[in-house]
Order: structure tokens, then sequence, then C-alpha cells
């Protein structure tokens, strides 16, 4: 397993470009084959191959977690504790035993700020949710590599504020000590000894946001003031826990060892020569890694120069000691990232551990489970581990399109078989209960109300099942059972006089060591569940021609007349106690003509058209089914063919223990994206602002070229509408900018005409 290319491939490394182009070869695969240059073998330098944790010595075999919530992991607000237990639980039962986790990430949410942008504290129950998090990966032997930053915080959408304060924490000294003293000393002084902590990552790929290597749409800054960063944190967290392991994830080998690569600068020059065919999707999975909008040219150019600065270890001890002078501001083990973008000859999966002349153990904390250039998905992780790799965290739980969760999982489970005493983890131990619930099933609808029968199987491989209980709309105790059928594993109780209403249903299994589990969710109507009616002329109205009109015989005497192909009504439901399947029933009329369509969004995303059709001049209603989240949902009718007139949104009776109306400001800044998209030549952009101001809209080729000023003018709190006019513009992606109060969004569109 692992093998070379030109191991597999009898003489493929040797072909030349022409050659390659003629064979049977996937595309993807031609695209850098050709780039392999199998230089050789170089003299290892001393160099470990696991990472030390929890008093053994590790592969690490995991994933990148990245986060729950980009950016919104820790601090103030709600962190959703009960996704990262069920996502590290699953990982436990597939024996991986690492988890790497953004932090600060790019500094929207965390740390605290005073107004000059000096860094005043972790932020408001950060440690809190950082202890919590650890506590819940320790539970499940799962160690957590602590990633602080990342080249976001230097990202061209963010703010103006949160860059500014940014950039400073980078390039001046006073404002990076203000962090280390004032945030991640108090961190890791709160945290030091968690058994569950495997290191502390400075940065994530921080020569994205670099003078050196940075991509367009980053805002860059000297390769020098980053490692000074580094080693500034590095000697703080040393000198705070010495026994604290510390390390950074290099974007590539490219800037990760001192090994002469120079025909990097050719296979550099070569990229150019690929059809724009190959180069396309070069950038493809590209922009679809970073979230970013480049055209090919550009990444092609960046690959070039990348390549041809290569060969320099930014990294190593004394480079880091030099640029920022702390004798203990150095890395415990390398992390560095590989992607298909880049060629073979700077892949792991083609080279040992010790051909890059590194004297600290390498782990590979990004990668795509796919088959990357003669290596089968599936022999990624044992690839790395052969060659000598210190571990394995393929990319990642939360963006699943660069990798399936069940190809990671797939991948652990065959170290977990192969290799057992190397990423076993010595820790709390015991299998954890299974659980899952068989009555009622999955969307059924109960008609009985008085007795409903809730029945779940549940067992626990070493030891047995002490108690079952059921939960409605996550929370609510409905019932419990401490004892299984005779003979069997069925746990069962009675639920009785439900409301009527929609409910989603758990079940939790605790064994005799106090591990506990998760069923999966079940979704059910009970009974006729009551609506409440919301009207529309309390929602947040906009556009043209989109006026409220008294009439006594419409719900509550009152109703909107769309006069308008172009507007919007918005309501807000603010606390949806669970997400799930649920119906909801527009109230409408037709005064004009019989059937009209209008467009349906919910929490930003389009569900396509909804028919509005029946009788004129009579109140009618319109039932549909749509699926909401738990907490804050959106709900919103655009006005695509207008000319009708809306009276109502009904939602059922307890979806919804508060609403947002017209009266409330939306509670936060957000660009929505176009409709209908792609589009031709007509698409409407939709926004909510919490507050009055100046307010800019503006659209961009992906060349950066303003193409069109949407708005720009003072406007009021609430949602506002605006409209695209593609017909002087050629088919192709588009970018569009929203700028107010200090803040700014960014989303992309596509013409096709």
């Amino acid at each position: 397993m692992g093998l070379y290319i030109a191991e597999r491939t009898p003489g493929f490394a040797d072909m030349t470009i022409q050659q390659i182009s003629k064979e049977r070869v996937p595309l993807l695969a031609r695209v850098c084959v050709w780039l392999v240059i199998l230089a050789a073998p170089q003299s290892a330098v001393p160099q470990s191959n696991r990472i030390t944790y929890s008093h053994q010595d590790l592969f690490l075999s995991g994933v990148n977690l990245a986060w729950v919530a980009f950016a919104h992991d820790i601090g103030p607000g709600l962190t959703s504790y009960d996704s990262f237990a069920d996502i590290m639980l699953r990982m436990h039962d597939h024996g991986g035993n690492a988890l790497r986790w953004w932090l600060h990430t790019d500094g929207s949410q965390s740390p605290a700020y005073n107004d000059t942008g000096l860094v005043t504290g972790p932020a408001e129950g950060t440690i809190e949710d950082m202890k919590q998090i650890l506590d819940l990966a320790w539970e499940r032997e799962i160690g957590v590599d602590l990633c602080l930053w990342s080249f976001d915080m230097l990202r061209s959408s963010n703010s103006p504020a949160v860059l500014e304060r940014n950039r400073k924490l980078l390039t001046d000294t006073s404002y990076t000590r203000a962090y280390i003293d004032r945030c991640l000393i108090p961190m890791v002084d709160s945290l030091k000894g968690h058994p569950a902590i495997i290191a502390w990552e400075i940065f994530n790929e921080p020569e994205g946001m670099s003078d050196e290597f940075g991509w367009e749409s980053i805002e860059h800054v000297p390769m020098s003031a980053i490692q000074r960063f580094i080693n500034l944190c590095a000697g703080a967290i040393h000198r705070t826990d010495s026994t604290a392991s510390v390390t950074n994830g290099a974007w590539c080998f490219y800037s990760l060892t001192d090994m002469p690569l120079a025909s990097l600068a050719k296979a550099g020059s070569g990229l150019a020569t690929l059809t724009s065919e190959a180069q396309q999707q070069i950038a493809t999975r590209f922009n679809e890694k970073y979230r970013m909008t480049l055209p090919a040219d550009a990444i092609i150019r960046h690959l070039q120069e990348a390549a041809a600065r290569s060969g320099y270890n930014y990294y190593t001890d004394g480079r880091l000691r030099a640029a920022g002078g702390d004798s203990l501001g150095t890395l415990d083990f390398y992390s560095v990232h590989y992607y298909d973008w880049a060629p073979t000859t700077v892949s792991p999966f083609h080279h040992a551990a010790s051909s890059w002349g590194l004297d600290k153990p390498i782990v590979i904390g990004e990668f795509a489970m796919q088959d990357t250039y003669g290596v089968p998905s599936s022999e990624l992780y044992e690839t790395l581990y052969q060659r000598g790799y210190a571990g394995a965290l393929a990319w990642s739980w939360t963006d699943t399109s660069l990798s399936s969760r069940a190809d990671m999982l797939s991948a652990m489970d065959l170290m977990w078989e192969q290799h057992r005493a190397d990423v076993d983890v010595n820790g709390i131990g015991g299998d954890w209960p299974v659980v899952r619930i068989t009555s009622p099933v999955d969307n059924a609808e109960v008609q009985d109300t008085s007795a409903i029968l809730l029945m779940a199987e549940a067992s626990d491989p070493d030891g047995s099942v002490t108690l079952v209980e059921f939960f409605a709309n996550n929370s609510i105790l409905i019932g419990q059972a401490d004892t299984p059928a005779p003979g069997g594993h069925t746990f069962s109780t009675t639920w009785t006089n439900a409301s009527s209403g929609y409910y989603t249903l758990k079940a939790i299994a605790t064994d005799n060591d106090g591990h506990r589990r998760t069923s999966d969710l079940v979704h059910i109507k009970v009974g006729i569940p009551a609506m409440t009616r919301l009207e529309a002329e309390d929602g947040a109205i906009a556009g043209q021609e989109m006026g409220t009109r008294s009439d006594p015989s419409a719900s509550g005497g009152a109703y909107v007349e769309m006069r308008s192909s172009v507007g919007t009504i918005t309501w807000n439901l603010a606390d949806v106690p669970a997400g799930g399947n649920y119906e909801i029933a527009f109230g409408y009329r037709l005064s004009f003509d019989t059937p009209k369509n209008q467009n349906l969004d919910v929490n930003g995303s389009p569900l396509g058209e909804v028919v509005f059709d029946g009788p004129m001049n009579v109140w009618l209603e319109k039932k549909l089914p749509v699926s909401l989240v738990q907490g804050e949902n959106t709900v919103t009718i655009i006005s695509t063919w207008g000319w009708m007139d809306l009276d109502y949104l009904a939602v059922p009776r307890g979806t919804v223990s508060s609403v947002g109306t017209s009266g409330e400001p939306p509670l936060r800044f957000s660009l929505d994206q176009n409709y209908p998209n792609p589009f031709n030549p007509f698409t409407t952009i939709r926004y909510t602002l919490p507050k009055a101001g100046q307010v800019r809209l503006e659209v961009f080729d992906l060349l950066g070229r303003r193409i069109a000023v949407l708005v720009d003018a003072v406007q009021g709190a609430g949602t506002h509408v605006a409209t695209f006019d593609g017909r002087a513009q050629p088919s192709g992606m588009y970018l569009y900018r929203l700028e107010a109060g200090g803040e700014s969004r960014q989303n992309r569109m596509l013409l096709l005409k």
C-alpha cells in the first residue's frame, strides 16, 4: 500500500508532457503527474514519527472538525456542545483519536477588544466553552489540536474594524503582547494539564496572508511578522505550561523545507502549458477549499510564484527565534497540508517524511479524502503511516465538498484494525451504549394524542444499559424506562395526553459506566396542530408597490397588496424550539388574475415557486411543508409575478415562542444569495440592516472591476431589495458586495445567457 505513482505505473514518471496527454489517464491525474520528479533519496535527519499525547507516543488518526459555527464556537453566544459530543463519539466508535479545532479563526467573535483594537481578554465564555468541549473530548478518548488563528483574519470581506485590529495584532508587538498577556496566557493557564489537549496550533496556513505567498482577496503582511507572532506566542505557551506542545499549520512543503527543490521552479512554469480545461479544474478545487472565486489564471500564477519561492523553511527553531527573540518560541512538531492542486513533488503521499530534512515529527494536518495521483482514497491514512509521518487529519467534518464523512470514518477504522497500538488512547476507557428509536418512525403522523407508545432498542457492548430517556423538542422529558423487555433490548414507555403539534424526538441511553449516547432524531406530527397567524402587514416589507390596505374581511383587518414583480415580505421566527419539518400556510386573494406564482425563501435558501391558484376575489389558503432549524428562522415571499393580495403566514402554534415584526429591527447584518441564480438578465438581491446608515451595494467582475453600483444612499433598518440588470454584461461569475455600518458581506452570482 502507498506506493509511488512510478511504482504503480512503470515508466510513468519519465513520460514527457506530450506523452502523458496521449495516455488514458484521468485529467486531474494528468494535471500534475508530469510534475512528478522523484529526486534521489536525501539523507535523513534524526526524527521521531509519533506525537506525545496522554503520556503516549501516538500516530494521530482523526479529522479536521475545523468548526461547528465558523469563528463562533467560543465566546459570546450559545455553543452547540451536543454537536461536538456527537461528532467526537462517532470518531471514538471508529477508532479515531484526534480532532483539529479552530478557535479565534478570524477574530470577529473572540478575543475581546477595546476601541483602540487592543485585546482585553479571551471574550466572555471562551475558557468555559473550551473546557466543556475538552471535557467531552476526553470522555470520548479524543485529543484536540487547538488552532488559534487562520489566514481568514485578513480576508478582504471582513469588516474594516476587524481587518485593522488583526493587522495591528500581527505587525505591532504592543498589540501582540496585549493578546498574549490578556488572552493567550489566561487560556493556557486555565487549561494547562488538561488530558485532551494535544497541542496549541498558532496558525492555519498563515502563508495565505503573507507578502511572499499570499492569495488574492486576502490582505498581506510579511512572513517575518508571521514568524515573530509564532515565536512570541509559542514562547508564552511554553513558559505558562512547560508540558504543552506547540505547532503551526503550514499550507504546503513549499514553506517548510530547506531541501533543494530547484525542479519546482521548472514545474511551476510548466503549469502555463496545461490546457484551459486542466487549469480550470485546478481552480475549481482551489476555490472550493478556500471559499474564493478567483479565476483560473490568477490561481495558476499564484502556484507558479509559490513554486519559485520554495526551498526555505520559515519555521526552524533558529529562524523563529531570530524573528521574535524568545528562546522558548519554537515548535514541538510540524504540521503541513497537501491538496492535489499542488504537484506531487511536494506530496507527502509520494515522499517519505525523511525526504524533507526536518528534525521534528510531521503531521499531515489537511488533505482531501480523494484518489490522489495513484494513491486510492482508502489508502491515504495508511500511506502516511507507512511513509513515516506522525498523523493524518483529513479535511473536514463540516466541509464535506472534498471528503465524505463515511470515507474519513472508514480510514480511522482501518488504522484501528491494523495499527491499534499506535492509535489507541489509554484514556477513560469503556465502550458506549448504542440506541435507536423504533416507534414512532420518522415523519409519522399520530392521530391519537391520548397515548403514544415510545420504543427504543438500546444495548452496551461491555456492560448494560441502565436507563433510556425520551425527549421531545430537545429538552422536554416525556418518558423513561430503566428495564428492557424480557429477553431483549427494547425499552418502552407511554407519552400521555400530548398536545397537538410538531415534535422532534430523541432517546438517550445511559450505561453502567455513566456513558450516554443520543439516538438519531425522529420527527412526528401529533393530532391537528393549531396555527398562529402572522399578519403580512406586520412582516418586513420591501420593494416597490407593496402597500398595506384595510379590509374588514382580511385577517387582522388588513393585507398587503403586491402590485410589483420586485418586492418581498419577510417574517422572522425568532425562537423555533426544535429543527424539523413543519406545515405552514399563506392566506391570499387573487384580485387580478389566476394563478399567480411567487417564490419562497426560507433562511436565505430559495425553495422554488409557490403556485397561488383558485377562484378570484375570495380569501384562500395555501398549505405547504418547509424545513426549519432550531432557533431563529426567516420565511420570505418574493414577488416574482406580483399582482395578488397576501393576508398572513400561518405557522403551527408552539413552533415559535416569539415573532419578529417590522416594528422590531432585524437581529443581524446579512446579505442573502441573489434570486434567481443563475439568472438572465435580471436578479434580485435582498439584504438586512440592523440600524440606519450609509449603504453601498456594488457588483464586480472576477478581475475586481466595478460593474455597477446598485445602492449608494442612507437607508433605514430593515430588509431591503435591489435589482441587478445584466443585459449589458457577458455571461460569467460576478461578485456583489454590501457595506454598511462598518461591516461588509460578499456573495457571488452567475449570469447565463
